[in-house]
């Protein structure tokens, strides 16, 4: 019986453990590249993106996280 307990013990110690997740904010992310330059862009999903992990920038009214990531790819020439 005590092993039962046990058992069923871990069982829910496990179940109630988190997991950390493995992407960044949404996990929408998107890369470009230009030679040996490249740069991580990354749609934080609250109305705001982020470069290379920096500090989170808004998307202006009227924009989409597409166009301000084809901005900053342009801006090393991967466009």
């Amino acid at each position: 019986m005590k092993n039962l307990m046990y058992v069923a013990v871990c069982i829910l110690v496990l179940s109630l453990t988190a997991c950390g997740s493995d992407d960044d904010g949404n996990g929408n992310c998107r890369t470009c590249s230009n030679g040996p330059v490249s740069i991580e862009v990354c749609d934080n999903g609250d109305g705001t993106f982020s470069i290379e992990g920096g500090a989170a920038q808004d998307i202006p009214d009227g924009s989409t996280f597409d166009e301000q990531f084809n901005a900053a790819c342009a801006q090393i020439g991967a466009n």
